[in-house]
């Protein structure tokens, strides 16, 4: 567990969530850097996607990998009055506790949880439970982020699997000068602890950094509130710590 320091420099997400923690900190006197949070949107999904929604026994397999990925998802099946119920008939693969979670939140079971977002370890827990010999006659519904390059989708797809691609949500990928000089902050050794409140804060920084998020695992402290952000920080590679406000004497 993180005990407060003044002598720190914290680093958060500036989201609804995090207000209370971010004045708590300021009033303690703690300098604090701001990241500004993910600008997603959704996709608006073709005709033959719409069908391929209405008709979802057609597949044996959905993924979701990351939160938004259910959040956009679901959103649609909504729209477009399909029962979640649907989804019994699917065996569920997510990536990590969060995304699990969320989906339970809902009413919408979970076959197999990764305990990583490694292309790797999905592919061997999907195999595991599947078998390898038995996936080329699955197919499978991939619900994407629009820009992302999947490897899973490829492997499933050299597996000689059917994967059907569905980008539900795009993320806004215009940089503005405060994110390029957070970056540069981070990158460069400004930031002595990263605090995340919520699986979405360690996606979103695993986007903005992309590239360079070995050297952040390795360089600066990272900590979580809640025990699924811990996790979700573990899913992506991180070595966290529970962080609790516990000032200094």
């Amino acid at each position: 567990m993180t005990n407060f320091s003044t002598q720190k420099t914290f680093a958060l997400f500036q989201t609804p969530i995090n207000k209370k923690l971010i004045a708590d900190l300021e009033n303690a006197g703690a300098k604090i850097f701001k990241f500004p949070p993910l600008v997603t949107e959704r996709v608006d999904l073709a005709d033959n996607m719409s069908e391929k929604l209405k008709n979802l026994t057609q597949f044996d397999w959905i993924i979701f990998p990351d939160v938004l990925a259910v959040d956009y998802f679901l959103r649609n099946l909504e729209e477009n009055s399909v029962d979640f119920f649907e989804l019994d008939y699917l065996r569920v693969c997510a990536f990590g506790e969060a995304v699990s979670d969320k989906l339970r939140f809902s009413q919408v079971h979970t076959d197999v949880i990764t305990n990583s977002i490694e292309t790797e370890a999905i592919s061997n827990a999907l195999a595991e439970y599947i078998g390898d010999d038995d996936l080329n006659e699955l197919n499978f519904l991939f619900v994407t982020e629009n820009s992302t390059d999947y490897r899973l989708s490829n492997k499933l797809k050299k597996a000689h699997a059917a994967v059907f691609e569905m980008p539900v949500y795009q993320i806004n990928s215009s940089e503005n000068k405060e994110i390029t000089k957070l970056k540069v902050l981070l990158e460069g050794g400004a930031v002595d602890e990263f605090i995340f409140s919520s699986p979405e804060d360690v996606f979103a920084l695993h986007h903005y950094l992309s590239g360079e998020i070995e050297e952040l695992k390795r360089e600066v402290k990272t900590s979580a509130v809640g025990e699924i952000t811990f996790l979700t920080l573990k899913e992506y590679g991180f070595k966290p710590h529970y962080f609790h406000l516990i000032k200094e004497n």
